[in-house]
């Protein structure tokens, strides 16, 4: 995948590093792959954590840790939704999993307070208030900053993989690969910027 450039003005050109040529040096392919999964991760994040709309279908990925380990919340228990304010999640099949369920929507981060019937657990749905929606906004740059973190720890390793061949091969060949480096870098974070542009004005609106 080929990232678009960035709209700013760029005073230097851009480099075009032949993969094929700097294979012993540094897999370009792999670097761009690293990218673009924490891109992807981040689309995921926005998708599943940072939705307006709380449905039936929004709380089945909620990850609860059991003592036997972590599970989406929809292979513990049946989800449906009663009504638009109202969503019925039945533990009947892993009564003893109830409580830790009823810990992970609470830290869903969707802004919703479950309440427990013996193994029915009751999700009652909040009207959307100008104030949550800010604060999703806030989550959503939240989310984008970390997804940098991660997409800088990339362009790092890169970076130091490539210094480690200034002893074999030349300067030139070393500058072309790091300003390729820094190019994917840049790239994809003004993908990341429109992404995050995108989702504050989904969540605005």
């Amino acid at each position: 995948m080929q990232f678009a450039a960035k709209d700013k003005g760029q005073s230097q050109a851009r480099v075009t590093v032949d993969a094929a040529s700097v294979e012993d040096v540094i897999s370009l392919e792999e670097v761009n792959a690293e990218m673009l999964s924490v891109m992807e991760a981040l689309k995921e994040d926005f998708s599943k954590n940072l939705s307006i709309r709380t449905s039936a279908g929004a709380l089945e990925h909620i990850i609860v840790t059991t003592k036997d380990g972590k599970f989406p919340l929809n292979q513990l228990g049946q989800i449906s939704q009663k009504s638009p304010q109202h969503i019925i999640v039945n533990m009947s099949s892993f009564p003893e999993s109830t409580a830790a369920a009823i810990k992970a929507i609470k830290e869903s981060r969707m802004n919703l307070n479950p309440e427990v019937d013996g193994q029915i657990i009751q999700v009652p749905v909040p009207k959307v208030t100008r104030e949550y929606r800010e604060s999703l906004v806030k989550l959503a740059k939240q989310h984008t900053n970390k997804a940098k973190d991660s997409l800088r720890w990339v362009r790092s390793n890169a970076m130091s993989c490539v210094k480690k061949a200034k002893s074999t091969v030349s300067e030139d060949t070393i500058w072309q690969l790091e300003k390729q480096i820094q190019q994917m870098t840049d790239d994809t974070v003004a993908e990341m910027d429109k992404l995050l542009a995108a989702k504050t004005n989904e969540l605005l609106v």
